[in-house]
């Protein structure tokens, strides 16, 4: 008799579980999905530079195509101290940026990264959203990390005040402190809404906003700075540093 509604108690959790993993209103719908698989990074998702080939932020960096590495389902950002020539002028340093537009874009969502981000004065690692077609602003910043404070994650949403006389981007930005997060791999998304948007860690409602929210589709954007908000590398930064990325997941709601 045990042996029997064990039997009958196993069925019902197969059974159980096919009905949940199904879709139902209000769930999450998984609507892109790069887990790093192949040899090399998949060009019917990504574009790899930056879709302005400009100098922004004071940045010190040129971004060139062969800055990804991509083994055992993890992809690497490489940023060398080796120069290069990029908008107009020799950089001493060479990086990576990658972007889904024109490829990929969506209005609403959740946008998620498992990532570790590398240590080291200077360096900038961001996962952002931006507008398709290409403009600025609005602009999210799901992560972005300075490389000598590595426990602590950035989280804005950036507009422009049509009521402000110097046109100027206006922005709210959240901090959390936690973890060291060069020493491991964590999760970070927004959950992106009519009206609201919620910055996630590992799963833990970190930051959250009201104001200004957009409401136009938007294109995702990876990529390794070095120097501007981070300041120039000194002699303790190391090279070369990577910039490691598990997966990225974008989801909508149905």
């Amino acid at each position: 008799m045990v042996a029997k509604w064990s039997a009958v108690f196993w069925l019902l959790a197969i059974i159980c579980e096919g009905l949940f993993a199904q879709e139902v209103p209000g769930q999450w719908v998984l609507t892109f999905e790069d887990e790093f698989e192949g040899e090399k990074l998949d060009y019917s998702k990504w574009t790899p530079e930056d879709p302005w080939g400009a100098e922004r932020n004071n940045e010190l960096q040129g971004y060139v195509i062969h800055a990804f590495d991509q083994k055992e389902g993890i992809l690497r950002i490489r940023c060398e101290n080796k120069p290069t020539f990029y908008d107009g002028k020799k950089r001493e340093y060479r990086s990576g940026m990658m972007s889904t537009t024109r490829k990929f874009s969506q209005a609403y969502g959740k946008f998620e990264i498992r990532c570790r981000v590398p240590r080291g004065q200077g360096l900038w690692p961001a996962f952002w959203l931006l507008p398709e077609p290409k403009s600025w602003p609005p602009e999210i910043d799901i992560l972005e990390i300075l490389g000598h404070e590595t426990d602590r994650v950035y989280m804005s949403n950036h507009w422009v005040n049509p009521d402000n006389p110097t046109g100027n981007s206006e922005s709210v930005t959240g901090e959390y402190k936690g973890p060291d997060f060069s020493e491991g791999f964590h999760t970070f998304a927004v959950e992106w809404e009519p009206g609201e948007i919620r910055w996630l860690i590992d799963g833990k409602l970190r930051h959250q906003s009201t104001d200004e929210v957009p409401d136009v589709p938007m294109f995702m954007l990876v990529n390794l700075a070095v120097g501007g908000w981070a300041e120039a590398p000194d002699e303790s930064t190391t090279f070369p540093a990577d910039f490691e990325i598990d997966y990225v997941r974008v989801w909508e709601k149905k």
